[in-house]
């Protein structure tokens, strides 16, 4: 039974059944029955046809007959060869061919993908028996697998069933199940399961059956034999016993497979039995012996097993049994790992001995190997231990390539091992070396993916697995797998560098884990067996509810190393869950809160598997469909997918990122209704005509698309569009426009214009591209907002109403798209308005027909509405950028885009979309569009019927639209009100019709009242609405004051001073206003008119002058300057240069500025006027006052003061000083007459005279030197404010010259000594002149008074009575000296 050959021939393993019966050992039970002659059972060919050398999986395996290692086999479970040329396990079907069977090889296989990276994939395999799979369904099972013969077998309480799982063909070819009656099924549904192991043999294997509860063994040497459809035959040739020792309350919980004829059972209490299916002579029989320890050795790390299994003590701690290779012939090792971290080596011998060899402690090495690398705190006393399972890991210390026991050889093993604390748990897989009694732990191999506990509850213990080539370690758990790379990274600068950085990756992980919802839970395991040199592994798992899975780990590709794959990825993880993650599948992809991401990563990664969707560039992603329809659906529902999983397991996504996915998703939505649009187009198109979309692909630059392969035979543009560039959709959208026109153009070009049914034809798929790529986007904005975590009710038909902030371009709304949607809606008004111009008949050839114009003006109104979307979404964003230059863009566009919007809705109504129109504008609240559209059909229906040359029926039509038109208007107040009115009037103030406005209905009146305070424009009919009809003298005086601010003639702004001033009167009547607030109103405009009469005295002296020219202003302005501005600013280009514009002004009786009025009057040549002028003596007066006027609109001292010192300039240079200081040869009467001919000695006269200087007194010369003659003493004024300093130095020389004057006048003309004198002789003029008037005056009243008393005498003379008794008979004499009378 030790044979180091592994496989036994046929004729071996049957005996002659008639040969009687040998008892077992003492230790064990037979129990067989004589068998009858074997009859055919129901298998056929296919049931157990043998694998080729290549698995159905890709998974390739060696045919080297080897002994077991780890509890699996490596080979073809030592019968290869004659497995290699039957075709079944009994049975050869005499009449197969062999090329069947290498057709049959050669097909699918039915596997299911469940999961793919670059690292592993997971695939479900087609042949696990239906009723396996089912998650739904309470019926339990425990299952193993031979991946050496491709066979598993499941055990229910009743049952054992085996199949073929590696097939070479597809599940519909493959064989049904064995469904295999138990001999001695359980008596009750909650005993443990049974455990079952399929023999390797030859030509088929055998099944071994083992009840944990009574220790009953059955063992059928073949499949066929324990297959047999008669009970009584199956009994038969069964061979039975029981594993002796079970004490009670014990139970069985593992077989271990030790060579193909010897098995390690582990019993629940700790036992280790060693069970043998044949005898030494190779005869079937069931033996078993518990192991004991009689010859341990002691002493080192190494203790006996007296505290284990010495004294018929057993701890119920066994972890692992795990059987190594036969050495020598008759003889093999196996470890035995407790929980607690015991390595027990056993040698077992073929005749039955066995002896403990070594005992490790290892727990406290374990323990201090995971304090090294930082898992847990030294101090951890309360640490939870425990030695999951461990495995043999292969090195080439022997020929064959395995690790041996022994002691002239290592032994390394793979530890699995876990640690709880009161805060967490953590795995490891510790290299374990074993050397001659020592135990080293080299390496540490911290699992930081999975942190979860094992659950006490779990009826499958956590399984290690580890292929032959030692690379990826895969740990089996309940509910989840968990890949771990064992390769260490090499040393190279790249990794040192790395490492000294704290940047070099750490080994890849990951955990593959099973829905919580379904039930499903790994009920058996399996290493599947490799090519040698393939670089890759797989593991077998068998889930129930579900059935087998194979999880495969991918060879590194050429030139890569184990650190390129050494870390997960977010991108990874996000493509298996959005490309696999369907509801039924079985895993989950939900993530583990150890596998964390940078929230940066995971956008990243979204947006990257997003675009690469909706480009087809992901390897997930077929380029090549024969419905074009399906492969865009399923491009939508996995960018459906990733978002929902996005949303539902990371961390919440940035807006800007949501955004972009929402797009992409909006492109896929629109791109499939662009398709069907464009299938329509196939099936109803003229064969002759093009296509518009299939041109405007061909036309879009190749920059902005993916090129086309011709060579690999893509010849369809349109389809390779759709495949690739749906995320350009952008691109492609504008030259839907630009493609129309093109076309026409060329074939207006080449001398065939399009007829208008081919053209209209176009238009029409120009409309359907636009409406179908961005219609379905707004639409799939809005219904979809809340799933990407935006806040729909923040969108009004997919449209933004704020938060824009921060947000990218908006692909909807780019400029060439709002562009290209506006020409078009344009392009369609423009071609119905010259077909109905032309008035064609539809039965013309070439004409388009009305149901097509008809279709497309209704997709123009809606073509209208994406226009007027877009354009707002494209300034509202504008105006939300952090650039002001470019907010100032989006306000400008704002106010484009209304006009765009009215010019567009009444190309609706132009071709008769007057609704629609109405609906548009009422849509987007556009009152001037609505008021634009309804005045410009009540004014063309008015026109109409002016012109009266229609039928009475039309006529009639025309009068019901203006009723109509006229019922929107006042609905439209109710409706909207005050904004409606502000639209509505201010279309008759555009117009020049706002007279009209002031003939309103009741309905109007509050709205008009509103509408007119709040446009100063509309001052000069406002007051009259509110004297006529608010009666509101108080707001119709602030009217007349803000028309009159507006009246570009002095007459008018007169006249509106002087209607201001009635009003306010009123108001004080009224008591609408406060008399003190009245007066000092009426104060100021009695200060304005008098700021106008100087203008009037100014033209009216000035208008002789200009009757000489001709009935020109030019003319006129030219004879003016001539006559009175010469002299004095000859020199002085700026003063010179103004003072024309303000002759201009004066001649055309315009309105002048105060300070420019003060310009020109002082600027004149004195010498020019006529000396006794009253003009010409008070102008100076007259240009101080208005200086004094003028300052009650600037309110600055500063300005004021300026100006009034360059009058007095003005003034005083107006004479010759230096010469009037010349006294020499002149007497009193001389020097005082050219004193008094001074403009000075006059202004300063007048001024006495009127009193003005009482409380103006005029400023001494010196006073006057410096103002105005820099740029910063100008800046003074705010006038000059925002003056660019070259425009200011220009004045300044002017200023300059004045001030060179004056300086001359004050040192040559001695003018400050002189100035007290002139101002008392100046007063004393005054004086004497009003003295002089003074008494003129009263000898004129003693004059009068004398007359009428003659007058008096000379009525009573002549009438005979007296003054006193004229009185007393009603006669008297009035002022006048009249008679009066009474009657």
């Amino acid at each position: 039974m030790f044979s180091t050959n592994a496989g036994v021939s046929a004729t071996t393993a049957l005996r002659n059944p008639r040969r009687r019966q040998r008892t077992g050992s003492d230790d064990s039970v037979a129990v067989r029955q004589q068998p009858k002659r074997l009859k055919r059972s129901g298998l056929t060919s296919e049931t157990f046809r043998p694998l080729q050398n290549t698995s159905a999986h890709g998974e390739l395996f060696s045919r080297e007959a080897t002994p077991v290692v780890n509890g699996f086999s490596r080979g073809a479970e030592s019968h290869n060869s004659a497995a290699g040329e039957s075709t079944s396990l009994a049975i050869r079907n005499r009449g197969s061919k062999r090329h069947e069977r290498e057709k049959r090889a050669q097909r699918g296989d039915g596997s299911v993908e469940l999961t793919k990276n670059e690292t592993y994939a997971v695939t479900r395999l087609a042949t696990t028996p239906a009723q396996l799979q089912d998650h739904q369904s309470s019926f339990k099972w425990h299952g193993n697998l031979a991946p050496g013969s491709g066979y598993a077998v499941a055990t229910t309480q009743a049952e054992a069933i085996v199949w073929r799982y590696k097939q070479g063909a597809s599940a519909t070819d493959s064989s049904k199940p064995l469904i295999i009656p138990l001999l001695r099924p359980s008596q009750t549904a909650n005993q443990p399961l049974p455990l079952a192991l399929l023999v390797p043999s030859s030509p088929e294997p055998g099944l071994l059956i083992v009840m944990p509860i009574s220790g009953i063994v059955t063992y059928w040497e073949t499949l066929s034999s324990a297959a047999s459809v008669d009970p009584g035959r199956q009994k038969q040739q069964a061979v039975q016993g029981i594993i002796a020792g079970l004490a009670s309350g014990e139970r069985i919980t593992n077989i271990t497979e030790a060579e193909p004829q010897g098995f390690l059972v582990t019993i629940s209490s700790g036992k280790i039995a060693h069970l043998s299916i044949a005898d030494p002579q190779g005869k079937a029989s069931i033996n078993s012996q518990i192991l004991r320890n009689t010859n341990a050795q002691a002493g080192g790390i190494f203790g006996s097993l007296r505290n284990v299994f010495g004294g018929g003590v057993w701890l119920r701690d066994i972890a692992a049994v795990k059987a190594g290779v036969s050495l020598h012939r008759g003889q093999r090792e196996c470890i035995v790992g407790t929980t607690r971290g015991v390595l027990q080596m056993w040698d077992l011998n073929w005749n039955g001995s066995h002896s403990l060899k070594y005992e490790v402690d290892a727990k406290s090495t374990l323990l201090d190997s995971i304090r090294d690398i930082g898992t847990f705190p030294h101090d951890s006393e309360n640490l939870g231990f425990s030695v999951l399972d461990f495995a043999f890991l292969h090195t080439s210390t022997t020929a064959e390539g395995l690790t041996t026991i022994g002691h002239k050889f290592a032994t390394r093993l793979l530890v699995l091992t876990v640690t709880a604390s009161a805060k967490n748990s953590g795995y490891n897989l510790h290299v374990v070396d074993i050397t001659n009694g020592t135990i080293d732990v080299p390496v540490v191999h911290p699992i930081s993916c999975y942190t979860a506990p094992v659950s006490s509850e779990s009826s499958f213990r956590p399984t290690l697995l580890v292929p032959e080539q030692g690379q990826t370690a895969y740990i089996i758990l309940e509910k989840s797998v968990v890949l771990v790379s064992l390769q260490e990274i090499k040393e190279s600068p790249d990794s040192q560098l790395q490492l000294e950085a704290s940047k070099l990756p750490d080994p890849f992980q990951d955990v593959i884990d099973f829905r919580k919802d379904k039930g499903y839970v790994v009920v058996g395991c399996g290493m599947d067996i490799a090519e040698k040199g393939s670089g890759g592994s797989a593991c077998t798992v068998m889930v129930q509810g579900y059935g087998l899975i194979r999880v495969s780990v991918a060879p590194l590709e050429e030139g890569l190393t184990f650190s390129d794959r050494a870390t997960i990825t977010a991108e990874t993880k996000l493509e298996q869950a959005v490309f696999y993650g369907s509801e039924q599948s079985l895993l989950d992809f939900s993530g583990r809160p150890e596998i964390q991401f940078a929230t940066e990563d995971v956008e990243g990664a979204a947006f990257r598997i997003s675009r690469s969707i909706t480009g087809s560039s992901s390897k997930h992603l077929s380029t090549a469909s024969p419905s074009m329809e399906q492969h865009l659906e399923r491009r939508a529902n996995a960018l459906f997918d990733l978002i929902k999983h996005l949303r539902r397991h990371y961390q919440p996504i940035s807006p800007k990122v949501r955004w972009e996915l929402l797009w992409e998703a909006e492109k896929m939505a629109a791109a499939r209704a662009i398709w069907s649009c464009y299938s329509d187009s196939l099936t109803s198109k003229p064969k002759e005509e093009k296509i518009l979309l299939y041109e405007l692909v061909e036309c879009i630059s190749e920059k902005d698309k993916t090129e086309n392969q011709p060579d690999d035979h893509e010849t369809d543009p349109v389809r390779h569009w759709l495949i690739h560039d749906v995320w350009r959709l952008q691109t492609l959208l504008p030259w839907a426009t630009k493609a129309l026109m093109l076309l026409y153009d060329e074939s207006v070009e080449d001398n065939m214009p399009m007829n208008s049914a081919y053209r209209a034809r176009l238009i029409s798929e120009a409309h359907d591209i636009h409406l179908a790529g961005l219609e379905t986007a707004y639409r799939f904005r809005q219904d979809n907002a809340s799933l990407y975590g935006l806040d729909e009710s923040t969108m009004v038909s997919g449209v933004l109403t704020h938060h824009y902030k921060g947000m990218p371009e908006i692909w909807t709304s780019t400029a060439s798209v709002c562009e290209a949607v506006q020409k078009l809606a344009e392009y369609f008004q423009e071609f119905a308005t010259d077909l109905d111009a032309q008035n064609s008949s539809d039965d013309e050839a070439g004409t388009a027909s009305q149901p097509l114009l008809e279709k497309i003006a209704q997709s123009n109104a809606r073509l209208v509405d994406v226009s007027c979307k877009t354009h707002i979404e494209r300034f509202r964003l504008l105006q939300a950028h952090s650039d002001p230059e470019i907010r100032k863009q989006g306000q400008r566009l704002e106010s484009v885009a209304q006009g765009r919007r009215g010019g567009l809705l009444k190309g609706l109504v132009s071709i008769g979309l007057y609704d629609q129109a109405i609906k548009l504008g009422e849509k987007y609240n556009d009152m001037e569009a609505l008021a634009e559209v309804l005045e410009s059909e009540i004014q063309s229906s008015q026109e109409d019927l002016q012109n009266n040359v229609m039928g009475g029926e039309e006529m009639d039509e025309i009068r019901a639209k203006i009723a109509l038109c006229q019922g929107f208007v006042d609905r439209y107040f109710d409706k909207y009100g005050a904004s409606w009115a502000e639209a509505f009037f201010a279309k008759f103030v555009a117009q020049g019709r706002i007279s009209e406005l002031l003939v309103h209905g009741p309905r109007q009146r509050g709205y008009l009242t509103s509408f007119l305070r709040s446009h100063p424009e509309c001052a000069t009919f406002s007051w009259i609405n509110e004297v006529t009809v608010e009666k509101d003298y108080a707001t119709a005086a602030d009217d007349l004051n803000r028309a009159q601010k507006q009246a570009d003639t002095v007459w008018k702004k007169k006249i509106q001073l002087s209607m201001g001033k009635l009003a306010l009167m009123a108001a004080v009547t009224k008591e609408q206003t406060g008399e003190d607030k009245a007066v000092a109103e009426i104060r100021d405009i009695d200060d304005r008119v008098e700021v106008l009469a100087a203008q009037e005295q100014l033209y009216e002296y000035l208008k002789p002058t200009m009757r000489k020219a001709l009935n020109d202003t030019p003319a006129k302005v030219d004879v003016v300057m001539e006559q009175f501005f010469k002299r004095f600013v000859k020199a002085k280009k700026a003063l010179r240069s103004a003072l024309r514009l303000h002759v201009k002004n004066i001649v055309e009786e315009k309105v002048l500025d105060a300070e420019y009025l003060v310009d020109t009057v002082s600027l004149m040549d004195e010498d020019a006027l006529k000396p006794d002028s009253t003009f010409a003596v008070r102008r100076f007066l007259m240009a101080v006052k208005l200086v004094r006027l003028c300052s009650f609109e600037t309110g600055e001292v500063a300005r004021k003061d300026l100006l009034e010192k360059i009058v007095w300039r003005r003034c005083i240079i107006q004479d010759d000083w230096p010469k009037i200081n010349r006294t020499e040869m002149k007497d009193d009467a001389q020097v005082e007459a050219e004193t008094g001919a001074t403009a000075l000695f006059k202004t300063l006269r007048e001024g006495f005279k009127s009193g003005f200087w009482d409380d103006n007194p005029p400023p001494r010369p010196s006073t006057l030197l410096g103002a105005g003659i820099t740029v910063e003493s100008l800046r003074t004024a705010s006038r000059y404010d925002t003056a660019a300093d070259n425009a200011l130095e220009v004045i300044t020389t002017d200023l300059a010259i004045e001030d060179g004057e004056l300086e001359a006048c004050i040192k040559e003309g001695r003018l400050e000594q002189w100035w007290n004198g002139i101002v008392d002789a100046a007063r004393r003029s005054a004086n004497n002149e009003a003295d002089q008037i003074g008494e003129n005056r009263s000898r004129q009243r003693e004059a009068e008074q004398e007359f009428r008393e003659q007058m008096r005498r000379d009525d009573e003379a002549a009438w005979g009575v007296s003054q006193a008794d004229g009185a007393k008979i009603g006669i008297g004499v009035d002022e006048e000296g009249d008679v009066m009378m009474e009657m």
